[in-house]
């Protein structure tokens, strides 16, 4: 085990004057995370996933309950080894300043950098190295302003990765980006995970990435139960439909030695007599 969150759970202080504190979560959160697993976050908007992500690193503090790495309460961590065992990849959203793509990622450094010194060659060529590791090191010398929105995705991905952590933490990164470019993404996290042993956690709106992803699911949504589990127990369409209120069907395919398995919201069915 590398992260464990153990009884956690939080509440919001603008709680209305005389209005006790509603906790977020209906149920205390649970989950362990090993090295190579992915653990997928699934729930609707407002259903606190962006906030559970920051309880669990410890960006906010939880309200009950704590978050361990390798058996150590995070709260007797200095920020520095916090942050070098968990590498944070926030939404994305488009640059401000003109960097350069390798600038952006050497700034994932910054942790071993002391202050104000400039990064050293070495900083320089782990950062080729992420940015190869995600497919653009072509993109080095680019403006992140003039990037594409899946290849600044990338570039943030590799930002988090030059630090080298062992948990790797992903708020809707294939969220905005087309069809080929959520592929891009996706295959990149996984084979990384794989790769390197990371332990991963992605926040996501996909239920069918979910799939693709593997491993677990931990799903949540206003005054329902939290559900923590494997894939294919979790991903049903009974609970589909109770934290998304959609029907679904869910369709498993195997072809040339290959397993599919979707869902596909019930609507987009068609009568093939009409």
């Amino acid at each position: 085990m590398i992260l464990k969150v153990k009884d956690g759970n939080y509440f919001y202080k603008k709680a209305k004057k005389g209005n006790p504190q509603k906790y977020l979560y209906n149920d205390a959160i649970n989950f362990e995370l090993h090295p190579g697993e992915i653990l997928s976050v699934l729930g609707p908007n407002g259903a606190g996933k962006t906030t559970l992500l920051k309880c669990m690193m410890g960006l906010l503090k939880w309200e009950q309950g704590s978050t361990l790495l390798d058996g150590k309460p995070l709260t007797s961590l200095s920020t520095k080894e916090i942050w070098t065992k968990i590498g944070y990849v926030p939404q994305a959203s488009r640059m401000t300043f003109s960097y350069t793509v390798l600038e952006l990622v050497t700034m994932g450094r910054a942790i071993y950098i002391q202050t104000f010194a400039q990064p050293s060659e070495k900083d320089r060529m782990l950062a080729l190295e992420a940015l190869d590791s995600v497919g653009i090191k072509h993109l080095a010398n680019e403006l992140c302003t003039a990037v594409s929105g899946g290849e600044l995705q990338l570039a943030l991905i590799a930002r988090t990765l030059v630090a080298e952590p062992e948990i790797l933490v992903l708020d809707e990164p294939e969220s905005h980006l087309d069809m080929k470019k959520q592929q891009v993404i996706l295959q990149t996290i996984k084979r990384l995970v794989k790769e390197k042993g990371l332990a991963c956690i992605i926040n996501t709106h996909y239920a069918n990435h979910a799939f693709y992803l593997g491993d677990k699911v931990l799903m949540v949504a206003k005054d329902q139960p939290v559900l923590t589990g494997k894939v294919s127990e979790i991903m049903t369409e009974e609970n589909v439909f109770k934290y998304f209120q959609i029907e679904v069907k869910r369709l498993r395919h195997e072809t040339d030695g290959q397993v599919f398995e979707t869902m596909v919201p019930t609507y987009f069915g068609s009568n093939p007599d009409q």
